[in-house]
């Protein structure tokens, strides 16, 4: 077998060609493999007639039912079925199964053993007929906990991909859906999907997407969808605005993709990765389309004050107690002065980190602690630190609040990103007040992500898109839930090449 190593010691193996010796054949294929040194490569040699054939498969990634029909069909045939060297005779009459590839390189061959398929060799035959007769192991699909809704569909994505692309046809029937497949990674080989509808799908965006995904240079994907994510959009790491959603519905993939978005999945994650977004793609719920329009609409701006409060609400309760502002009406029982000796700033700070570190508790506890976790953790220990004096009661109104707020996102990427920037906000408010500059800090906390949101863009499309640049109609649609029926034409967003919903009668 020959090998070439790169200057940095990287061995890689010469595409080596498939011999009409098996012996020579399956000598490679032992030797590349590691056969002997590791338990689970399974080679069986057999006879195919009179001709010495040969299987190759990794143990327990295939079906044992439909590798048994198969060796059964070939003890079958007789001695004389194959006294000439024919490929097609051979799949013809001995290989009774549907999903089949002749390969003639042996480390192609390679690469999908390691997939999981079952690998034929034949003497006299150029070709390695690659069987796929894969059983991955998996789990029912069932509602993504981060995304429940009330009425609709109750399936989910899982963690095999080709169930998952099941899933959206399901859904969308359409011809012009496309699934292009891509193995990234020099060691772990993932499947990457690039699912997009060719019709709707601008084509800048299909372009640009695929060769990101093709230029990836990486060993292994093994951090699956967070991995992918990085090397396709190449944000910078101080930017804490998202510039991709993730869902693990089907049906919200599937809506995505008739509006023109460009979706991507990976083998061994349920999520599905949309592109391009904006602020406000993390801003819609599904829930909302699972409602009236009054009351989708009613949950929408719901959801926009408890995120908006989220971000701002306990640094601007700070800053007007610091700067003893006095509200009008009789407002001012929002601004008690502090009870406890511990600093507000200190005492905010302590409950962020407080929050976290619940939140943190429950995602790593077992499923029967979780629901006792919560219960002592958020009012218990609160009610503790409020009778010693170790906070005010204000301040653990606040922060749950926010917590709260920072919940109804959608999205936990977002979610995670307002919990960053209200920390950072309430930090420069905190320095203002040392300097007597509480506004000073608070609109300089404010202003950044601002200025580093008008800086992003998600494929060339503007983050606070169509807010700036200003849209209207695309505004209204983002603030007001519109009637299903009465949706015309696609979001301007995803420049469509088809830009309408409906068609001429």
């Amino acid at each position: 077998m020959d090998v070439k190593y790169h200057a940095h010691g990287e061995a890689q193996v010469k595409s080596e060609a498939v011999r009409s010796n098996l012996k020579d054949n399956l000598q490679w294929l032992k030797d590349y493999l590691g056969y002997k040194e590791t338990f689970d490569l399974i080679v069986r040699e057999l006879k195919i007639g009179a001709r010495d054939a040969a299987l190759v498969y990794i143990d327990s990634f295939v079906a044992q039912t439909d590798l048994t029909l198969v060796m059964q069909e070939l003890f079958k045939a007789p001695d004389d079925s194959l006294d000439y060297p024919s490929l097609q005779k051979l799949l013809n009459r001995h290989v009774p199964f549907i999903e089949i590839t002749p390969e003639t390189q042996l480390d192609q061959a390679a690469v999908q053993i390691l997939s999981g398929t079952a690998a034929l060799l034949v003497d006299g035959i150029t070709h390695v007929i690659v069987m796929d007769v894969r059983k991955y192991p998996d789990r029912s699909p069932s509602e993504p906990s981060l995304e429940r809704v009330l009425r609709g569909p109750k399936d989910g994505f899982i963690e095999t991909l080709v169930f998952n692309t099941i899933l959206i046809r399901r859904r969308l029937r359409d011809p012009n859906l496309r699934i292009e497949m891509f193995e990234v990674g020099r060691r772990s080989k993932a499947d990457v999907a690039m699912i997009f509808i060719k019709d709707i799908a601008n084509d800048f965006f299909v372009r640009q997407i695929r060769k990101r995904i093709r230029d990836i240079n990486v060993d292994a994907l093994t951090m699956s969808e967070k991995a992918l994510q990085e090397w396709v959009l190449h944000k910078p790491w101080w930017n804490p605005w998202p510039n991709s959603r993730f869902t693990e519905r089907p049906d919200v993939a599937a809506e995505h993709l008739t509006e023109g978005h460009i979706l991507l999945m990976i083998d061994t994650s349920p999520n599905a990765m949309i592109l391009p977004v904006t602020f406000f793609s993390f801003l819609q719920s599904v829930e909302e389309y699972h409602e009236d329009v009054l009351i989708g609409s009613y949950l929408k701006w719901v959801r926009f004050f408890g995120i908006f409060f989220s971000w701002i609400g306990p640094p601007l309760w700070y800053a007007l107690l610091v700067a003893r502002v006095t509200l009008p009406g009789g407002w001012n029982v929002l601004l008690h002065p502090s009870t406890t000796q511990v600093p507000l700033f200190w005492q905010l700070l302590a409950a962020e980190v407080g929050v976290d570190l619940l939140r943190l508790a429950l995602t790593f506890s077992p499923d029967p602690l979780t629901q006792s976790m919560g219960f002592f953790g958020a009012i218990l220990l609160g009610d503790v630190a409020i009778k010693a004096k170790m906070v005010d009661p204000e301040v653990m109104v606040y922060v749950a609040i926010a917590a709260v707020g920072t919940f109804t996102a959608p999205d936990i990427d977002f979610g995670m990103a307002i919990r960053l920037l209200r920390a950072f906000l309430l930090f420069l408010v905190g320095v203002g007040a040392i300097f007597g500059w509480v506004w000073a800090g608070f609109g300089v906390g404010l202003a950044i992500p601002i200025a580093v949101a008008l800086r992003t863009n998600s494929f060339g499309i503007a983050y606070l898109w169509p807010l700036w640049p200003f849209n209207r109609s695309a505004m209204a649609a983002e603030l007001i839930r519109k009637p299903l029926n009465r949706k015309i034409m696609r979001p301007a967003l995803t420049l469509p090449r088809d830009r309408t919903h409906r068609r001429p009668k």
